[in-house]
């Protein structure tokens, strides 16, 4: 599941807890206090809904990769167990078929959580007229629902298209029992093997969490979770910690380092502060694209699903190479405006080192070796091996030595792109939109033997009969197309990340593995310095946009 806001909080707070207590012990208690509140109050909670057998509990272990929910033969629960998922929580309450009495705690519990997720058996879900009734009150309370088939066999995608078509079919007859408006886009349908969900979190088996089902249904929980987050209160107490960063760095600095490990310390801020604004920018810039190729691929699907997987796969090709584009142009100016911060760290250096060069004979650095500097605590520097350390990096660093994201990209994105949403692009392939949901008025036709038994006007009831399948059908026929056009699009935002973010880490990589050695030339103490306030200026970058 992707990060939200307050997880990467928690995540860096945890990065830096051991740093804080070494420069700041006063300031940090309260800080613990606040995070452990924070953790201990969920900052939403997700029910799990549905009959005793129809896997809730191997569900809920799958997302929470243990095995803590006990799973039983029978109904057992006779209250609501909670177990904490990030920030937020699960909720496991008594079955749908419980007895009265504890079906009374399920009722009470689905009109206060955050999120339902009803777990269904695929092969008998279109008789739960109970589980989809209830399902249709929580839509009309317009209550964040996900509608889960937790598939224990294996369906071939048009097997299981189809199958959700003659759920969504059943939906809309029960819809329009309770005289309700077009309901389909409001109930997601995802298809979850929830044992092969877990097997592959216990044995980290990720190709085999990805065929599972699981990660579509994390996705879209998170999609849920991040617009219920009260983002004020989100904002504040990261503010605060960030606030409590940068007092952590003050007291650092007062340890009196000298110019020159200042001057190193500034350029790996910098540089740690690009890093994290480059990841942000290009992020954002997928998401743009992701969007775009949801838009476009929903099109492309509606009006010609014969030419559509060539159309998609295009569109993905293009938005890729203008990110990768982007990225490459952005690291050059990165490698520019590094190389001139370099500049001023090795003058900063030089100029430090003839204030403590003895100034008879013929002395040189070259010549000589390493000049002390004796500061407050006794430490000294090695100015030849930070002046060495610092022309070494300006070398690496410079334009032309950048990794190049367009001949990365090359390598990667055939197998990336090209394989992109295989069941997806498969089932476009297949034409399965037209094989699911026939042509709008297909349909209509074996329909229309029926006017004959309404009393008014056959023609005219004929007419109404088929604008309301029409109808019926189109909604069912967009509801599948939109639900390709998202995956296409998740996998597409998703892949176009992962390539960036490895990008990123290999031109970044070396340029920190020379900064460990350049503070090579640091006493012991100095170096602890420089490396832990390295690790807080970058836990302050990380949290930065989020305030």
């Amino acid at each position: 599941m992707q990060d939200t806001h307050l997880s990467r909080a928690f995540s860096v707070f945890d990065s830096i807890d051991a740093i804080c207590a070494k420069y700041n012990p006063a300031g940090l208690p309260p800080i613990r206090k606040l995070v452990a509140e924070k953790r201990a109050s969920p900052n939403a909670s997700i029910m799990v809904y549905g009959v005793y057998n129809a896997g809730k509990s191997t569900l809920i272990n799958a997302l929470l990769g243990v095995e803590r929910a006990k799973v039983a033969d029978r109904p057992e629960t006779d209250s609501v167990s909670r177990y904490p998922w990030h920030e937020f929580e699960i909720l496991d309450t008594p079955g749908i078929d419980a007895p009265i009495k504890h079906e009374e705690v399920t009722r009470e519990q689905l009109y206060t959580a955050d999120v339902v997720i009803f777990v269904v058996n695929p092969l008998g879900v279109i008789e739960e007229a109970k589980t989809l009734t209830t399902l249709l009150e929580l839509v009309a309370c317009e209550k964040k629902i996900v509608l889960v088939l937790n598939c224990k066999n294996h369906l071939e995608p048009l097997v299981a298209e189809r199958l959700k078509d003659e759920l969504r079919q059943r939906l809309q007859e029960i819809a329009l029992e309770r005289e309700m408006s077009p309901v389909l886009q409001a109930i997601p349908i995802l298809e979850v093997n929830a044992k092969s969900a877990l097997k592959a979190k216990l044995e980290g088996k990720e190709n085999l969490l990805a065929k599972s089902g699981l990660p579509v249904l994390e996705r879209d929980l998170y999609k849920f979770l991040g617009s219920i987050q009260r983002s004020e209160l989100v904002a504040s107490f990261i503010s605060r910690l960030n606030s409590f960063i940068d007092d952590t760095i003050n007291l650092l600095d007062e340890n009196g380092n000298s110019d020159s490990i200042a001057a190193i310390d500034h350029f790996y801020a910098e540089l740690a502060q690009r890093e994290v604004n480059l990841r942000a920018c290009l992020k954002s810039l997928a998401e743009a694209k992701a969007t775009f190729i949801e838009q476009r691929a929903f099109n492309a699907i509606s009006s010609d699903p014969d030419c559509a997987q060539e159309r998609i796969e295009q569109l993905i090709q293009n938005a890729g190479n203008e990110i990768l584009s982007e990225l490459e142009m952005e690291m050059h100016w990165l490698a520019s405006d590094a190389s001139r911060l370099l500049n001023e760290v090795l003058e900063q250096i030089q100029a430090e080192a003839k204030l403590h060069t003895p100034r008879t004979g013929s002395f040189s650095m070259e010549e000589e070796g390493a000049v002390p500097l004796t500061g407050t605590k006794g430490s000294s520097i090695d100015f030849t091996q930070l002046e060495t350390g610092v022309r070494q990096m300006g070398s690496l660093i410079k334009s032309e030595h950048v990794v190049s994201a367009l001949k990365f990209g090359k390598d990667m994105l055939p197998s990336v792109f090209k394989g992109i949403g295989p069941v997806t692009m498969g089932k476009i392939g297949e034409k399965v939109v037209g094989k699911v949901v026939p042509a709008i008025g297909l349909a209509i036709q074996a329909c229309q033997v029926l006017y004959s038994l309404f009393s008014k006007d056959p023609e005219e009831k004929r007419l109404e009969e088929e604008a309301h399948l029409r109808a019926q059908q189109e909604e069912r026929r967009n509801q599948l197309i939109r639900e390709m056009s998202e995956d296409v699009a998740w996998e597409f935002k998703n892949a176009i990340i992962g390539v960036v973010d490895e990008n990123i880490r290999s031109n970044f990589t070396e340029i920190n593995s020379r900064l460990r050695d350049i503070r090579g030339g640091f006493s012991d103490a100095q170096r602890e310095l420089s490396e832990d306030r390295a690790v807080l200026v970058r836990a302050r970058a990380i949290l930065q946009p989020y305030v």
